[in-house]
């Protein structure tokens, strides 16, 4: 994968960062998720053969310009969706529905549930886990969850399956998943078997890359907003831009920004199928994670009391990351994972 943007990947970021200027944090309703679907953004983590136009790069491009808003957390669900579905089934019907805006999926692997993990009753037939502070699932209409012995996809009005919604730290809406021993017989299973383990290493790949390319949009956008402020806000008659000690701290931010970058472009060269080791891809979420909320602490040291009303988008983007680090599958939980399997 070539790390120069090639034309029509600029023209796709132009495009994205223009329709989210439009819309600063705003929400995201039905009638702009159908023009996000007419301008072919969800194609952009699947390939031709489905109906795309990219892979992860160009998803990753689209993720990273919509960082700073609601719509990133929209998209990321769908695109892992997406992912699995065109590993196990590119025929599905759900993949077009999806792509045209017709149907609001939400992909899940195992790293997301909660600490009991998602379980397969092979006797009873039934699957069972818990799901906590999903994004973009509140209104999903399918649910496609990979295992590593099973790809299945399940409705909100299956038996067993809960789900409840609330406003979350980061001031938008999450969801709690509750899977209690729902009947195998009411889901549609997509796949079984050696199929299944590549479409989770796709899917944990892909969810490597949305998170990362996540991180590197929000700490972008508050790294140029900062530099913005700090050259226009005076103190002793000059900006607080040309303080020495600032600029070394702003060295330092823009320094995390380019390494974040680094990982995101890694991570979507994984999910490109260049690559497929988990233990780095799981390294990449938390060094990102980390870097992004470094950014975010020094973006709201440098604006000073001000960085901390609501007026600036600093405390929404650090309330955001530590979303990121702290929900199941996140930095910290994958941190633990790593420091477990390597004692």
């Amino acid at each position: 994968m070539k790390l120069t943007p090639t034309e029509e990947q600029t023209m796709l970021a132009d495009s994205v960062a223009r329709f989210t200027a439009d819309r600063p944090g705003g929400a995201v309703d039905a009638a702009t998720w159908r023009e996000i679907a007419g301008l072919g953004w969800l194609g952009a983590g699947v390939g031709e053969a489905v109906g795309g136009f990219g892979g992860g790069r160009e998803m990753a491009i689209v993720i990273e310009q919509a960082g700073a808003s609601a719509l990133a957390e929209l998209l990321i669900p769908n695109y892992l969706a997406l992912a699995i579905l065109e590993e196990v089934g590119p025929e599905n019907a759900l993949i077009p529905d999806i792509m045209d805006g017709k149907t609001l999926a939400c992909g899940l692997v195992p790293e997301m549930a909660t600490a009991e993990g998602v379980t397969v009753d092979s006797t009873a037939r039934t699957v069972s886990g818990r799901f906590v502070a999903l994004q973009g699932a509140s209104e999903a209409t399918h649910f496609v969850l990979v295992l590593p012995d099973m790809a299945l996809a399940l409705t909100p009005g299956v038996t067993g399956v809960e789900r409840q919604s609330y406003r979350g730290l980061d001031d938008r809406t999450k969801t709690d998943l509750t899977l209690q021993r729902v009947p195998l017989a009411q889901v549609e299973i997509l796949a079984e078997g050696e199929i299944v383990r590549a479409a989770l290493n796709r899917a944990r790949a892909t969810r490597a890359a949305a998170v990362t390319a996540e991180c590197c949009g929000l700490a972008d956008a508050l790294f140029n907003d900062t530099l913005a402020y700090l050259k226009q806000r005076r103190q002793f008659g000059q900006p607080i831009g040309s303080f020495q000690a600032v600029q070394h701290r702003l060295a330092d931010m823009f320094v995390a920004v380019e390494e974040i970058r680094s990982l995101a472009l890694a991570s979507a060269r994984a999910a490109e199928g260049e690559g497929e080791d988990h233990p780095a891809l799981s390294q990449a979420i938390i060094g990102a994670t980390d870097r992004a909320l470094h950014v975010a602490r020094e973006a709201i040291q440098l604006h000073g009391g001000v960085g901390m009303t609501e007026d600036l988008p600093m405390g929404a983007g650090l309330r955001r990351l530590k979303l990121l680090q702290l929900m199941p599958g996140g930095a910290e939980d994958l941190r633990r994972r790593i420091i477990a399997n390597s004692a």
